[in-house]
């Protein structure tokens, strides 16, 4: 299950990619081939297979995506080429992963300190499932909050 809204009623996501704001999405499921072809009619977003040596992965990217990111955080582009992403990467909205289990989106929230906020989650009685590690120049963390629910919080640290 999933939610969607009325794009000339509600103009999306103002603020993204800041400490406290959505950062990305990840869809899980069995059999991607089925999922493709739904997004890309519901959504207009293309899955681009990608490889990272070895591994491979489809990444979900929405034409514009990255010009307005770019807009807000010139010389973006340049630094995702920098540290290694693969071509159109700056328009990718999440990755398109198979998987074994149910279908299921995993979001992910960007934090100013990845450790720090993975601490103060457990704090409040949440549970820190993995990490906090490093995925190139992110710093990640997957959160358990007290009732349940699985998300992932992030740090992007263009230094790394």
């Amino acid at each position: 299950m999933f939610c969607t809204w009325q794009a000339d009623r509600y103009h999306g996501a103002q603020l993204v990619n800041v400490a406290g704001t959505w950062n990305w999405s990840d869809l899980y499921t069995p059999d991607p081939s089925l999922a493709e072809p739904f997004y890309r009619a519901v959504f207009g977003w293309e899955a681009r297979p990608v490889s990272f040596g070895e591994a491979s992965a489809i990444m979900w990217t929405q034409t514009g995506y990255g010009d307005s990111l770019e807009d807000r955080t010139p010389g973006l582009r340049q630094m995702h080429e920098d540290a290694g992403a693969p071509e159109g990467f700056t328009d990718c909205v999440g990755w398109l992963m198979e998987d074994d289990g149910p279908s299921r989106w995993a979001v992910t929230f960007t934090v100013d300190d990845t450790d720090a906020s993975a601490a103060r989650a457990a704090e409040l009685g949440g549970e820190v499932v993995a990490g906090p590690y490093d995925a190139g120049p992110v710093r990640v963390a997957q959160i358990r909050d007290p009732q349940g629910a699985v998300f992932i919080i992030s740090f992007y640290d263009s230094g790394r």
